[in-house]
């Protein structure tokens, strides 16, 4: 679960931009996790799921300021599976919400809160039920990748994003996009795996694709 960062503008990366994902429509992730089909929806609404036409999220025409960086507090995963329970109660925490990975979980599942919640591998779509739980707009769920302009508009107006990797060894992962740089385009992300580093950067297509993981599924528009 340790993936080689960027760890200044200053440093070059070959820019890869990936044609095509090859990812299933909907994935888990996991520190070792399987791809599973994912049929859970928040409190009766459908979670969204549509694929773009070119595999990425539609780009905003709009200006924003050079760089931006979120003050989120990055929580490091309190079980192995649980990449995405921290990086969504991350979020649910930037938004004001006070709970534990635990209820976060619970809610995910629509479990009943106050029992221990397995360590289970989870999709974006349990994140937008655990959201939806905490009173937070559960945003669009999209196949694909961001644009870097999206990404800045997402940041811009002061929404983190959550987002899915797929890792070139097999499995995935959990992160949380919260800054972006003009300067070579980078993106900066929080990471939750306990033995990695919590806040890191690179350049937006050596995140999309590059030799370790590649960008496979995004939850955009939280608390919009």
């Amino acid at each position: 679960m340790r993936n080689r960062r960027i760890r200044s503008a200053r440093i070059s990366v070959t820019a890869v931009l990936a044609a095509m994902l090859l990812a299933a429509p909907t994935a888990t992730a996991t520190a070792a996790d399987q791809p599973r089909t994912a049929t859970s929806a928040f409190q009766g609404r459908t979670a969204t799921a549509a694929a773009v036409p070119d595999g990425t999220a539609a780009a905003p025409t709009a200006a924003f300021a050079a760089t931006k960086r979120l003050n989120i507090t990055m929580q490091a995963q309190q079980k192995t599976n649980w990449c995405w329970a921290a990086s969504g109660n991350t979020i649910a925490t930037w938004y004001g919400r006070n709970y534990s990975q635990n209820e976060f979980c619970n809610a995910a599942f629509n479990r009943a809160q106050g029992y221990e919640c397995p360590n289970s591998q989870a999709a974006l779509d349990n994140v937008q039920n655990a959201l939806y739980w905490a009173g937070i707009s559960p945003g669009s769920y999209v196949n694909g990748w961001l644009r870097y302009p999206t990404v800045q508009a997402e940041i811009a107006a002061g929404r983190p994003v959550e987002t899915r990797i797929q890792w070139s060894s097999g499995g995935g992962h959990m992160h949380v996009l919260y800054g972006y740089d003009d300067a070579n385009s980078l993106v900066y992300w929080g990471d939750p795996w306990p033995s990695s580093n919590r806040y890191n950067w690179a350049s937006h297509s050596w995140y999309v694709n590059n030799s370790e993981f590649s960008w496979t599924h995004s939850l955009y528009r939280i608390g919009a």
